[in-house]
């Protein structure tokens, strides 16, 4: 296995690259569904998103997470038996949540949710492919888990989900690109078929590239394995609780905003919300690479190197995310008028407010996946309980007062919360600190400058020993 230094560094230019491919596919597959939709389908459409991704994980059941904590620990340990039976598990269980799942959405319960979602029957007349699309987006991000746990970053990003894998942003970007200069009329039912079919492609490609993997190794199952891996499942109920308080925090908005507001409202806070988003896209590129590392750094009790990992990259992180900032405020609302169309203009305070909440998120640093990744998920589950009720019951009073820019306040004011007290509990639990500082810029600058002078040292060794030869 390659040194962590150099996984980092490998698993880090990929992220890079891939991410900032997705996030500006994810702005052009924004722009021209506006734009191919009415402002009512496209705020129909986002409803349809947030309700397959609300979705996706309650099927879940956190065993995504468990993916992340329990391969890097078996590879470590030389326990792929371990690892493989964990992987096998997990889809077997995950059928089950899914089918439970999908039954919902399709009975007259999901029918009316989706009713008073969306003050109409069409999109209740659409659950059926809705749960469709929850079904691939459900097994394709467990499959990007999966490669991911192993550190196989590429194929984790290109795999992704609803709407955050390369590969989906592609295929999508590519059929809406053709049908606009083409002049072809799309409808919110024909995007959702869209989605399905893309997410379908994708699925059979993982599952065929993980299937020869597990085959290749040619592992034998003993029972005495078998119930040993059976105890991992526990760790799989305070990672679900924690993800969905964290995904109602983000998502509640657009339920919210759709139960309180018409759709062509949720359509113009999903647009300007994806755009403030961005902000916290380079938080994103390095959670794509080190929550294995963190539970392999965790698994050898090597705690200091994991507080200057995180604090250097966290530092590196805010940089560019207060660029992204900078610009956004520099574009004002001429950005969303120019990607969405005029229809979408006059959100620029909305934008605003969610983009600093999302700054501080990324300034903080990777404080779920630290909890997440050292055996304690459960306080990070509690966080993100009790910030999310609150955040609830105010975004509902805040938004029958203003409107978007209320429901933005107080996601922003929740993700704020949930990150400081994520802080604390890990300087608590780890004595770490892992937010952006200038001791993690040291540590960095620190960490290149000895490894550019090894490097130096070895090269000239080599020279020596030519030399001498």
């Amino acid at each position: 296995m390659k040194p962590i230094s150099q996984r980092l560094l490998h698993g880090g230019i990929i992220a890079v690259l891939g991410r900032s491919a997705i996030a500006i596919g994810v702005v052009l597959v924004n722009a021209l569904i506006a734009r191919l939709l009415s402002p009512q389908e496209t705020g129909l459409f986002f409803l349809a998103l947030s309700i397959v991704t609300v979705a996706a994980v309650i099927a879940d059941f956190g065993f995504g997470k468990t993916l992340l904590r329990v391969i890097p620990d078996a590879v470590t340990t030389g326990e792929e038996v371990k690892a493989h039976l964990h992987i096998r598990q997990v889809f077997i269980a995950v059928m089950i949540t899914i089918a439970i799942t999908v039954v919902f959405l399709i009975s007259p319960a999901g029918l009316w949710l989706a009713e008073q979602l969306s003050h109409g029957t069409l999109l209740g007349e659409l659950m059926p492919l809705v749960a469709s699309w929850l079904v691939a987006t459900v097994v394709l991000s467990l499959l990007a888990e999966t490669c991911r746990g192993y550190h196989h970053i590429g194929a984790a990003i290109l795999y992704g989900g609803a709407l955050t894998g390369l590969g989906n942003i592609v295929l999508v970007t590519l059929a809406l690109t053709i049908a606009w200069y083409s002049s072809i009329t799309i409808g919110l039912k024909q995007l959702i078929i869209l989605f399905i079919i893309s997410s379908s492609v994708l699925v059979l490609f993982a599952s065929i590239k993980l299937r020869r993997k597990l085959r290749h190794d040619r592992i034998e199952v003993s029972s005495e394995s078998a119930r040993h891996v059976k105890g991992l499942f526990v760790l799989a109920w305070p990672f679900w609780i924690s993800s969905m308080a964290m995904i109602l925090i983000t998502h509640a908005e657009i339920w919210i905003l759709g139960y309180l507001r018409p759709p062509e409202e949720v359509a113009a806070f999903a647009l300007v919300a994806r755009l403030a988003l961005l902000v916290s896209f380079p938080l994103i590129i390095v959670n794509s690479v080190l929550p294995p590392i963190i539970s392999e750094l965790y698994a050898r009790d090597d705690i200091k190197k994991m507080e200057r990992m995180l604090r250097g990259s966290a530092g590196l992180t805010s940089l560019a995310a207060l660029v992204i900032f900078l610009l956004l405020i520099i574009l004002g609302d001429w950005l969303p008028q120019f990607l969405f169309g005029e229809y979408f203009s006059g959100n620029w305070n909305t934008m605003m407010v969610l983009a600093a909440g999302w700054l501080f998120h990324v300034w903080a640093g990777s404080g779920g996946f630290v909890l997440s990744m050292t055996d304690n998920q459960k306080s990070g589950m509690l966080i993100n309980v009790a910030v999310g009720g609150v955040t609830l019951l105010a975004g509902v009073w805040l938004t029958s007062l203003y409107g978007g820019l209320g429901m933005a306040i107080a996601s922003s004011s929740g993700i704020v919360l949930i990150n400081i007290l994520m802080l604390v509990m890990i300087r608590h639990k780890l004595d770490i600190n892992i937010y952006a500082g200038l001791s993690g810029f040291r540590d960095l600058l620190n960490e290149i400058q000895r490894r550019m002078h090894s490097s130096q040292i070895k090269t000239e060794s080599e020279d020596t020993g030519e030399a001498t030869r």
